[in-house]
């Protein structure tokens, strides 16, 4: 071996050390191989092979830097060459040189898009960079590829977590299997939304309940009325029991006592002709008496048909919180709001019978109904709160922090993990 080194030390004859530094490669004599690839390219520098294979050789040594010269000075040779760029990719990542290292597997995807592992390891160093939505797309592609490939999932559910608040991802998400970019892996999975049921399935499988839930969202985009999907998310979102465990944080700071509520009165909304400038003040009251007449009337101001005094009498009683809001100017008292909620007083609760007297809505006063019966179920431990609503209403709905769910399906889920 020492004859043959100095011979490519002092040879001039390019394809005898060339071939030389193949068979050292073969035999698997990684520093021989460099350097009779070196000697190799310092007679024909611009031969793509030799710079190509120097970075394997040195790869090999884990020489990492050298490697990186030597693939970089292969992809200037000839861009087009995909396992360059790959490598590149694989000795910048090992170098932690995060953006130098995407930028090389971007162009390997580039070339090859049907290569699981360009994929996989952009996702990787998107995650480096925290650029979690870059990262999601890239092992979204990779396991389009791959579906079985235990591995990516998990990467996947963990970036969907760090990516952060969950209400906000379903919406960021849906939107984007709404309307997919053209070419892209939202576009593939809009068309077959079976992949995205069994990337669901594969998420369980390794516990990331986060993004489960997010891909059933997509799914549910795609295909409202499946009801094996709905089921499975409505028991998903059970079992995620906190949406978020922020919000046990927040219960330490509701009050509890809210039953002398002073409700202040907004400026009159100029779209709202029946709004007028009321005399008195408004007041909530929690749990507090109420008859059934009472509340009939109100039915019937909101435009409800007329309800059997005993039946609601029941209703009231049966109910596990209830919030009314009263006018109150010198002796007299309205009952103008009023809003309930029924519950197993552990898991879940529903907000049913949300009604506000037309004379005074526009001032706030469905908005904190809403608000304290959603305080008083979190300081009672209950979060998964539902509701149904009209399509009309969403909006209103969608600002108190709830959920409303694909294609105006009326249930909508309060996800809020953060209370004003």
């Amino acid at each position: 071996m020492a004859s043959e080194l100095k011979a490519i030390a002092q040879g001039q004859d390019w394809s005898e050390i060339y071939d030389l530094a193949n068979t050292y490669r073969q035999q698997e004599q990684w520093q021989s191989a460099a350097i009779a690839l070196q000697q190799a390219i310092e007679l024909r520098p611009n031969f793509f092979w030799s710079h190509h294979h120097l970075g394997d050789v040195f790869s090999k040594l884990q020489q990492w830097q050298a490697a990186a010269q030597a693939y970089s000075e292969a992809v200037k040779l000839d861009p087009q060459f995909f396992w360059s760029w790959h490598n590149l990719g694989d000795v910048l990542s090992k170098l932690q040189h995060w953006q130098s290292a995407a930028q090389a597997y971007s162009e390997a995807v580039k070339l090859d898009p049907q290569f699981f592992w360009s994929w996989h390891n952009l996702g990787d160093v998107f995650s480096r960079l925290q650029q979690w939505d870059r990262a999601i797309a890239s092992y979204l592609q990779g396991i389009y590829l791959q579906p079985e490939h235990q591995l990516a999932c998990q990467k996947l559910g963990i970036v969907f977590k760090q990516k952060g608040d969950l209400a906000q991802t379903i919406q960021d998400y849906r939107q984007l299997i709404q309307t997919p970019a053209p070419n892209s892996i939202f576009e593939l999975l809009h068309n077959q939304p079976q992949r995205l049921i069994d990337l669901a399935n594969n998420l369980l499988k390794q516990h990331q309940t986060y993004a489960a839930i997010v891909v059933h969202y997509l799914v549910l985009e795609i295909q409202p009325t499946n009801i094996d999907v709905l089921q499975s998310l409505s028991q998903l979102l059970k079992q995620q029991g906190t949406l978020e465990q922020a919000i046990a944080v927040n219960q330490q700071q509701l009050k509890h006592n809210t039953d002398s509520l002073l409700l202040k009165q907004p400026a009159t909304n100029p779209q709202a002709n029946q709004v007028k400038s009321i005399s008195g003040r408004v007041l909530l009251q929690s749990n507090g008496q109420i008859s059934p007449d009472q509340l009939n009337d109100l039915c019937q101001a909101v435009g409800w048909s007329s309800r059997t005094l005993s039946k609601l009498e029941k209703a009231i009683q049966g109910s596990f919180r209830h919030v009314a809001a009263w006018h109150v100017d010198q002796e007299q008292q309205q009952l103008i709001g009023f809003a309930r909620a029924v519950s197993d007083g552990v898991y879940q609760a529903t907000l049913l019978d949300i009604m506000v007297h037309p004379n005074f809505q526009g001032r706030g006063v469905g908005k904190t109904l809403v608000k304290t019966l959603t305080k008083q179920l979190h300081a009672a431990q209950i979060t998964d709160i539902i509701l149904l609503a009209s399509p009309h209403v969403t909006d209103f709905y969608h600002q108190l922090g709830f959920i409303a769910q694909p294609n105006n399906l009326q249930w909508m889920l309060y996800s809020r993990t953060k209370l004003d």
